[in-house]
Order: structure tokens, then sequence, then C-alpha cells
């Protein structure tokens, strides 16, 4: 009986084991589909600053700073600026002193090149 337990012993441990095993596995890959494909939550809009600029409105969620870019032209074709401050509530500038002008604008997580606005926000400087 004794040699009984023991393979019982033996084998609830190796159960254990294959079961750490597993559950560490499924921990890394999750990490890595979120990491990989993730971005983060949150909402905004691009408005003229009542001036000459533009700013991004943030109603909720944030992203840290050099996690972001946003692209602020006069044609539809992208080029991005690196944000350097947080991205959070509630507003950060992007654009000062623009010329008059239609602009588009639109806002992207770096890692993921997730792309927040669906269509580039489209912003009349100065505004009507």
């Amino acid at each position: 009986m004794r040699m009984k337990n023991k393979v019982k012993g033996q084998g609830a441990t190796e159960y254990l084991l294959m079961l750490a095993a597993v559950l560490i596995i499924v921990a890394v890959a999750i990490y890595y589909v979120t990491r990989a494909g993730g971005y983060p939550a949150i909402s905004m809009n691009a408005a003229n600053d009542g001036e000459n600029g533009i700013k991004i409105t943030v109603l909720s969620g944030s992203i840290a700073a050099g996690e972001w870019a946003y692209s602020c032209t006069t044609s539809t074709t992208h080029s991005w600026t690196t944000g350097t401050e947080a991205l959070d509530a509630p507003s950060v500038n992007i654009a000062t002193d623009l010329a008059d002008g239609t602009y588009y604008v639109n806002v992207k997580h770096i890692d993921s090149g997730h792309m927040y606005f669906a269509e580039d926000q489209t912003i009349t400087i100065p505004s009507p």
C-alpha cells in the first residue's frame, strides 16, 4: 500500500507542475496578444482652440507622452509628430499660429498603429 500512495503523490505533483506550466504559457500568450494589438481606450475630439491653433479635447482616458502621435496637415496625407506630453484631460494643444485654411487632424497610438478618428477631423482656421 505504501507504494500506491507514493505513486499517487507523484502523479499529483506532476499534474500540478504541468498545470503551472500551462498557466504560465497562457499568461505569457495573453500578455503578448494584448500588448501587440492593444491600444489605450480614450475618447477625444479635435477643434479650433479659439484662435489660430488646434487642440485635442480629451473626454476620458489618457495616453502617456511619447506613446501617441498626431497628424495636422492641409492635405489628407499624414505627417506624424510624436506627442511630447501626456494626452489627457482637459486638452492638449497640437498646433499654434496656423495660417488660414482647412486642416486634417488625426491621432494614433504609436505601438499599435491604431488611429483614433475613423475619418480625419476637419478643422477650419479661423473658425467661422
